[in-house]
């Protein structure tokens, strides 16, 4: 008997039977590879997060005062060094009244620097006064030595002729030692006189002393200040990130008016939660992922590894902002081509290298 040819199956009973047996098993596969990418991607909670730096700084106050001019706006680029306010650091009222009274004490120091120049001018006269009469008295004594010389020379011709005793003799000359003993205590004292008198002519008058000087100028100097106006800088090439403060509105010491916040991001700092099977070196690197719909990914190395454990941001963990966890901080380099703001949020995992 021959044999007969298989009857051909239809292809819509391939196409059932394929549905029925190997379509579901697809779907099943498609299903898990969907849901660990999802969970691996979106859903896992991360074993490290991060946040990308933002580096900012705060212009404050040095005094209390009204903010007189504030030149700039939100979201304004300044540059280091800019001036970007005044603060008047007291009312003009205060100023006015610190004015005069700083120019009634400039006006009693000069008064007082008058009244020691005529003491000066006193002294000096004085002293001039002094040394004439102490010249005359060399001068005297000059003259007493002569006559008493002339009295020795008489009585030593007296005592040799035998009409005078030696003890004539020796008072005349003991009188005449004294007197040239006295013209030389004289010629000291009046050298002593003279320059004292030099001396004293350079600094007779108070005006030309470098020290009372020194002294108006700082007077003058704390007027000047007084009046000024302390100028607001920015610190750093930036943007504006924060305005607390506006014009005409009062400050205290040490109150931030403007944040400046830099433009571009330069690292990533990280935080390990716990637990912490390893601590992490400067020679591992680390997977940094962004938290965009379309996710960017590189590698960076570690920088830096923190000393103890900190508190965590709640707003990297979840939408609790109650909850506190700690965790490990390490600095992370920012990966080359991986476009981030600075505050952005970024999930992190370490590749350890081979201990």
């Amino acid at each position: 008997m021959e044999s007969l040819p298989p009857i051909p199956t239809p292809p819509a009973q391939r196409w059932r039977e394929f549905r029925i047996q190997v379509l579901p098993l697809l779907v099943f596969v498609a299903v898990l590879v969907a849901i660990g990418m999802l969970w691996r991607n979106f859903v896992q909670p991360s074993g490290m997060v991060g946040e990308v730096e933002a580096v900012k700084a705060n212009v404050i106050s040095l005094a209390d005062g009204v903010v007189a001019v504030l030149s700039v706006e939100r979201f304004d680029y300044v540059t280091n060094g800019q001036v970007i306010g005044q603060i008047e650091t007291t009312a003009p009222e205060i100023i006015k009244a610190s004015f005069a009274t700083i120019q009634s004490d400039l006006t009693v120091m000069r008064a007082r620097m008058k009244l020691d120049e005529l003491r000066n001018q006193q002294s000096y006269q004085q002293l001039q006064l002094d040394l004439n009469q102490q010249t005359l008295l060399l001068d005297l004594a000059k003259v007493n030595a002569l006559v008493a010389s002339n009295t020795l020379n008489r009585t030593f011709m007296l005592n040799t002729s035998g009409v005078e005793t030696p003890f004539v003799l020796d008072i005349d000359r003991a009188k005449f030692e004294a007197l040239m003993e006295e013209i030389r205590v004289r010629t000291v004292a009046v050298a002593n006189w003279q320059i004292a008198l030099t001396n004293f002519a350079g600094i007779s008058n108070p005006e030309n002393d470098p020290i009372i000087q020194a002294a108006v100028k700082a007077k003058e100097d704390e007027v000047e200040l007084t009046t000024k106006p302390a100028l607001l800088k920015a610190p750093m090439d930036g943007v504006v990130s924060m305005i607390y403060r506006r014009s005409q509105e009062k400050v205290v010491k040490g109150e931030p008016i403007v944040t400046v916040s830099a433009p571009r991001a330069e690292r990533i700092v990280g935080y390990i939660r716990q637990p912490v099977q390893i601590i992490p070196t400067t020679k591992d690197t680390v997977m940094v992922r962004t938290r965009t719909q379309k996710r960017q990914s590189g590698e960076a190395q570690i920088l830096k590894v923190g000393a103890q454990f900190e508190a965590i941001n709640p707003a990297l963990l979840s939408l609790d902002s109650n909850r506190v966890e700690m965790g490990l901080p390490i600095l992370i380099s920012l990966p080359p081509g991986l476009t981030v703001s600075p505050g952005e949020f970024v999930d992190l995992s370490i590749q350890y290298a081979k201990r």
